[in-house]
């Protein structure tokens, strides 16, 4: 079973599987110990005659009578230890048939009806739905909202968009990883080229140059981002604020590149300098003014000696040109605001697809577990079955122990209690002279009646295990009933979940067919 059953299958047919019946009754609980339950008396015949003669030659009288209480002591014991037999037996016997019947009751199921378990089926699967009915309702107003919004915008801007889409495939999270991975790309170069200027070597270097790295691809991003994008804007003070933008970020990055190569080459030459006159040791970069390196870079920015700053100054021009592209064309959509709104949609059609994903997820699920149950059933129904029988032939076979072993100690106390007076009779016939009156012997012993133990009736238990198993052929037939109409429910179920998709297509379709109605209607 899966961890989580059905609720509705919880009361009904069998919650645990059907064990074998174990009627744990022994017979030494019932006083058949050692020979006794086997049907041995424990008497000698030889032992019996020789008590049977003394008892003749004591001159004890003989009964005329069958009955228990006129009987010789001997006779009496033999029947006591006899009874004592049939007794347990009586009540192992007995205590075996509560068992059965007890056992039998367990295994009776409830009644299965088919259309209470159909209703059941579906009041479940009702739950499922609702459970989803709020978030699937939510989504599809944010659905909605979207599309209109998209819709709204591709109207307001259809001339420059001129009916084209954006790329779904470009997201944020791709064009932040490149940009980084320049940056780091960059900090190391950098890193490398600065590590001999100053004293702290590559751990300095590298503090420089990740900074100098920053600066050059926020310039970038934010000149194409800002800038180059809002020059496809139809609003013209939006075209003039990106081209002012635009123009003050390519300016800033390239002053930046141009400052930091001259740097560079004045930090090469002072190198070569402190070098020269010995004074390496108290050497910095940073003592070299900033005005100085911007009074060497014009009139020509190009007049370049080291070729250490020449690399410097390829290398951020390079990483400048890929931020401003990844801000111009990779963040989001060259018309701004097209992105953003055509990705908003996605997100919002996903998000409605997930809500549908999920509701079939978990109807799927719960008609797994369902079949599960039935399966599970129908095999504990034939299970259960099958142990009523079992448990009926075990019973049938320890009454005709029972029965046997009575027989066997009925046996021995008729023969016994022949043995008994044959012998009796013999001695009071060889002493008749020496008795006297007393010696007359009558035929007592002709009609002797041995009581055995009751018939063993299990008409009861009987007719309890037919009444059983005719409710588990109900119920398996029912369950078939319900499994079958419960297959033909499931692929009607996802066959309208399979259609959502084209319904949600065909939602979208009308949207915009309202909104091309509404605007035609303006316009006229």
């Amino acid at each position: 079973m899966l961890k989580k059953q059905v609720r509705w299958g919880a009361e009904l047919g069998y919650s645990k599987p059907v064990k074998s019946l174990d009627p744990n009754v022994e017979q030494r609980g019932h006083g058949l110990k050692g020979s006794l339950k086997d049907g041995e008396l424990g008497y000698s015949r030889m032992i019996t005659r020789r008590v049977a003669r003394k008892d003749a030659h004591d001159g004890i009288p003989t009964s005329e009578s069958i009955t228990e209480d006129q009987w010789s002591e001997r006779e009496q014991q033999i029947a006591e230890r006899a009874e004592q037999i049939r007794r347990g037996l009586k009540t192992w016997m007995s205590a075996t048939s509560a068992s059965v019947r007890n056992f039998i009751s367990d295994c009776t199921p409830g009644v299965i009806y088919p259309e209470q378990l159909k209703e059941a089926i579906k009041a479940e699967e009702s739950e499922y739905r609702h459970y989803e009915f709020d978030d699937s309702s939510d989504a599809r107003a944010h659905h909605e909202a979207t599309v209109v919004e998209l819709e709204s915008f591709k109207h307001r801007y259809g001339d420059q968009l001129q009916k084209r889409t954006p790329d779904i495939k470009k997201n944020v999270e791709q064009a932040v990883a490149i940009l980084i991975f320049i940056m780091i790309v960059e900090g190391c170069f950098n890193a490398l080229l600065f590590k001999d200027a100053q004293s702290s070597g590559l751990l300095g270097g590298m503090m420089v140059a990740f900074g100098i790295s920053a600066v050059n691809v926020l310039f970038g991003v934010t000149g194409g981002f800002v800038g180059l994008r809002n020059l496809n804007h139809p609003e013209t003070y939006m075209k003039v604020l990106g081209g002012i933008v635009a123009a003050v970020c390519i300016g800033c990055g390239l002053f930046v590149n141009f400052f930091v190569a001259h740097f560079r080459d004045a930090v090469e030459i002072a190198l070569h300098e402190a070098l020269a006159e010995g004074s390496l040791a108290g050497f910095s970069m940073f003592a070299i003014p900033p005005s100085q390196v911007m009074a060497d870079m014009f009139p020509n920015v190009f007049g370049l000696d080291s070729l250490v700053a020449i690399g410097l100054l390829l290398i951020g021009l390079t990483v400048f040109v890929i931020a401003l592209y990844e801000g111009y064309d990779r963040i989001s959509d060259r018309f701004p605001g097209y992105g953003r709104v055509w990705r908003k949609e996605r997100a919002a059609y996903e998000k409605r697809q997930q809500v549908r994903n999920g509701v079939r997820d978990d109807l799927s699920d719960y008609f797994s577990r369902s079949r599960i149950w039935f399966e599970t059933q129908q095999s504990r129904h034939l299970a259960a079955k099958r142990e009523i029988e079992k448990a009926m032939n075990l019973l049938e076979t320890r009454r005709d122990v029972a029965v046997e072993i009575a027989a066997r100690a009925g046996d021995q106390e008729r023969s016994l209690k022949v043995a008994y007076r044959q012998a009796h009779r013999r001695a009071r016939n060889a002493v008749r002279d020496k008795l006297g009156e007393q010696a007359a012997v009558p035929a007592y012993f002709d009609e002797i009646v041995t009581p055995n133990i009751p018939p063993l009736d299990t008409q009861k238990e009987r007719e309890q295990a037919n009444a059983a198993i005719k409710a588990i052929e109900e119920n398996l037939q029912a369950l078939n009933i319900v499994r079958e109409w419960m297959e033909s429910h499931i692929q009607q179920v996802q066959k309208g979940l399979s259609s959502i998709e084209q319904r949600v297509g065909e939602h979208i379709q009308a949207l915009r067919d309202k909104r091309e109605r509404q605007d035609h209607q303006k316009s006229a």
